[in-house]
């Protein structure tokens, strides 16, 4: 095989990237959402702090002091990061409902690090082993997932 057999390819890929890129400053020079208030609800405290809009959630939590357990670091994969969406969060997505059971959807829990602050947004956030028994009672626990543990 020679070179020329491969230009159309990298011709399609620099076309791909160069269009990805485009989409990506596109949305950050037209879409605003502003300054946006989270007010997190965890045992008997509640905090509130202003994040920038178009932002995921369990960065803003963490960046602000907010402990949510994540084995996969965001990336949507473990499931572990559920919080209970009180106002605003926007839709369940499709990521999310696989590690979500029947009655964890009605009861507004999401994965922070799927929710993308678009506006003002309460949550609260579960006891850490009702988190944990709630993935075994609906088979959805892993064990291969590493877990990190804050007792206090």
């Amino acid at each position: 095989m020679d070179f020329a057999t491969f230009i159309p390819v990298l011709m399609i890929n620099g076309i791909l990237i160069t269009i990805t890129i485009l989409l990506i400053i596109a949305e950050k020079m037209l879409i605003s959402y502003g300054k946006c208030k989270i007010k997190v609800k965890h045992g008997g405290e509640t905090r509130e702090f202003t994040v920038e809009g178009g932002t995921n959630l369990l960065s803003n939590l963490t960046s602000n002091g907010v402990a949510i357990n994540s084995s996969c670091g965001g990336k949507g994969s473990c499931g572990y990061c559920k919080v209970r969406v009180l106002e605003g969060g926007g839709q369940i997505l499709p990521t999310e409902e696989i590690f979500m059971s029947r009655k964890e959807i009605k009861n507004q829990m999401r994965l922070a690090c799927q929710v993308k602050i678009k506006e003002d947004i309460t949550i609260e956030i579960p006891d850490y082993l009702t988190v944990i028994r709630q993935m075994v009672i609906n088979k959805k626990f892993n064990t291969k997932k590493r877990w990190k543990v804050n007792i206090k």
